[in-house]
């Protein structure tokens, strides 16, 4: 049965089958039954499978010329799933391992990154760890070959994923001898990473050519596990679509995947959010979450304007693990019957959250891209449980679509985005900076605040804010410890928005008072918490990437009351949910109706492993009679509950559509039809 692999129809329900398995394994596949694995996969609404070429062992599940077919492989089951799911209708994506490859590590230790220490670089530090290879070495002949390979043999695939895209510095054999041609110094760490850097982009160049010579429209992913905010150009050119890696309890946090999505979604590619059915982690074998919690991760992934992949690994025999497909089917069923109200939806967003990450981007770092960034990561956080709309933008993001922009900390205003404010600003745009955003070091604020900037505080361990009245947090009249130094400034012709108290002095071995932070002297000092000047505000301390760390909850209140206050007081949908719960609005142009999403989860901490925290979603309580009041720009036809379009009692009035969700478990969709 032929699949389509046109990405304006992607589809909505993968599952990511890794297949990691040693060649110490006997028996692989034995227990493979091509009728029971593709039943078991459309009985659980699945529409895609992603399989395996090749896994981080280096080995084929297919015959190959180029590398090894498992040894414990006696037939091609690569082609025995494709041909079992295509005849059920399912697509099948086909996945190579790149930078780490156990098997061209071993047989070809030339191959493999050296560090400029010495040592063979390797994912863990201790023996179990993955090897690095060297895309400077003949190892990207060799993948490429491979890459071909399986375009040949199965012209019929999918779509290639290509995992692992990363180079690490090295001075191999190969990598010294390419930088000496170059003129290059490999002793010397800025051409190490220069170098680093060409070879990566020459593995994107020869892996995208080699996919392409065979199969132009073939849609390509290259998986770092994270994808870099600000790196447009890298994506316009090797990428068809994009895949959001974020298991939510093993490492990335449930925070993680919001934010990747709010920009991935305006950039207008194709994308899926992808978690996994694991307890923790990729390749856990005899680990289960509950159904709930994927239910409501699949829910966040719609919510955000994404399709949706789960995680799962094959057992080396090829059995289907029933567990694991009873639990994607409820969440895939969950999906199913709700995808029609997601499909070709835009995010209705009314400020813009300008990306550290993106305004800071190294184009030439060939690290692996972090998974967080505290400025970003604290910003959003605030504006999901505030429950404000947003996108999350880079430099060259149209600004004009949002109510207010948001720079975040420490981002940085160069000749470009000052000309872009000022142009916004003009046209009656709102604009909040928060601790050095904005701030050149030798001349002080690049934007018109209404104040002067002398320094950054001494106060390493901190200082105390008393905010104005209309940010001031319930109940506290005192100044708030703020757990970092704030930038000090002096309103000249703006608003104060607060006074910063200073500590007696700042913590040292030589100088320190009680358990944490020194008490404040008692009187304000002459340096102010903030600023607001017509409609520019500016907020002396980063508070996003403190709230991040720190998580105070006062901390939330103000900020909440500022940007609240800089919308004029408007809010584009306001919810009686409680600060776990998480509410989009999204539109779909041509059905002429918006979709409300309601979440609401508690992850639980139970567990530290791997340095990441362990959080799962256990139970999904049931909210009552949520209230909600979203801006239409039209009269209202219906509003319905999805999917099964039971209708709500509604008031239109102002502008503004109001009604009350009988219950939300987990997630609520409700459809706001407009009348044609």
């Amino acid at each position: 049965m032929p699949i389509t692999s046109d990405l304006s129809i992607m589809r909505f329900r993968q599952v990511h089958l890794d297949f990691h398995t040693s060649g110490l394994i006997e028996g692989v596949g034995s227990r493979f039954d091509p009728s029971e694995f593709a039943r078991a996969f459309k009985a659980a609404h699945v529409d895609s499978v992603t399989l395996f070429s090749k896994c981080h062992h280096g080995l084929s599940y297919h015959p190959t010329r180029v590398g090894r077919m498992h040894p414990g492989l006696g037939f091609d089951l690569l082609r025995a799933q494709v041909d079992a799911l295509h005849g059920e209708g399912i697509a099948t994506p086909i996945y190579l391992s790149a930078a780490w490859d156990e098997h061209a590590a071993f047989t070809h230790a030339d191959w493999r990154i050296v560090t400029p220490d010495g040592r063979l670089s390797q994912s863990r530090n201790d023996p179990t760890g993955w090897a690095y290879l060297d895309f400077a070495s003949p190892y990207l002949d060799y993948l490429c070959a491979q890459i071909d390979e399986v375009l040949e043999l199965y012209p019929d695939g999918d779509g290639i994923f290509i995992d692992i895209c990363s180079q690490l510095p090295s001075i191999s054999t190969f990598a010294k001898a390419k930088m000496d041609q170059r003129g290059l110094d490999w002793t010397s760490m800025d051409d190490r990473t220069r170098f680093g850097a060409e070879a990566l982009d020459q593995f994107y160049q020869r892996v995208t050519d080699t996919v392409h010579s065979r199969a132009p429209g073939k849609p390509l992913f290259f998986n770092s596990g994270h994808i870099r905010r600000g790196n447009r150009d890298h994506i316009r050119k090797y990428y068809s679509h994009l895949e959001l890696e974020s298991l939510p309890t093993a490492g990335w946090g449930y925070d993680h995947f919001p934010i990747s999505a709010r920009y991935v979604d305006p950039l207008g590619i194709p994308f899926l959010g992808m978690t996994g059915k694991f307890h923790f982690t990729w390749g856990e074998i005899g680990g289960y979450k509950r159904p709930e919690a994927l239910v409501y991760e699949c829910g966040a992934m719609l919510a955000q304007g994404a399709c949706c992949s789960i995680g799962d690994h094959l057992h080396p025999t090829g059995f289907v693990d029933r567990s694991t497909m009873a639990i994607i089917g409820a969440a895939y069923d969950w999906v199913e019957k709700r995808e029609a109200w997601a499909v070709g939806s835009v995010n209705r967003a009314e400020i813009g959250l300008i990306s550290l990450e993106a305004a800071t981007l190294d184009t030439s770092s060939i690290e692996a891209p972090a998974q967080k960034q505290a400025s970003d990561d604290g910003a959003t956080r605030i504006l999901l449980e505030a429950g404000l709309t947003f996108d999350v933008l880079d430099l060259e993001s149209d600004f004009s679509p949002y109510r207010l922009i948001i720079l975040p900390d420490a981002v940085p205003v160069g000749a470009d985005l000052k000309r872009k404010l000022d142009t916004y600003l003009a046209k009656g745009g709102r604009l909040l900076l928060t601790g050095r955003s904005g701030i050149d070091a030798a001349s002080g604020f690049v934007l018109d605040v209404g104040a002067t900037w002398e320094s950054t505080s001494p106060m390493a361990g901190g200082d105390y804010l008393l905010p104005t009245a209309d940010w001031r947090p319930d109940g506290i009249d005192e100044p708030n410890f703020m757990y970092c130094p704030s930038e000090r400034i002096k309103v000249s012709d703006g608003q104060s928005l607060g006074s910063v108290y200073e500590p007696y002095f700042d913590r040292t071995p030589k100088h320190f008072s009680g358990h944490i932070n020194i008490p404040r002297r008692p009187d304000a000092s002459s340096y102010d918490g903030g600023s607001r000047k017509g409609s520019i505000t500016y907020l002396a301390h980063p508070i996003f990437s403190v709230y991040t760390q720190v998580g105070a909850v006062r901390m939330l209140e103000m900020a909440e009351r500022v940007i609240v206050s800089m919308l004029g007081g408007h809010r584009l949908v306001t919810t009686s949910l409680p600060r776990a719960g998480r509410v989009t609005v999204r539109r779909q142009p041509t059905l002429n109706r918006d979709i409300v999403y309601l979440l609401h989860a508690t992850p639980a901490l139970r567990g530290y492993l791997w340095n990441s925290n362990i959080q799962p979603i256990q139970d999904l309580v049931t909210l009552h009679d949520i209230d909600v009041s979203l801006e239409v720009d039209g009269p209202v036809e219906a509003v319905r509950l999805v999917p099964d379009q039971t209708s709500l009692p509604f008031t239109q009035a102002d502008g503004r559509v109001s009604f009350s969700v009988p219950e939300v478990t987990g997630v609520a969709m409700v459809e706001v039809a407009y009348r044609s």
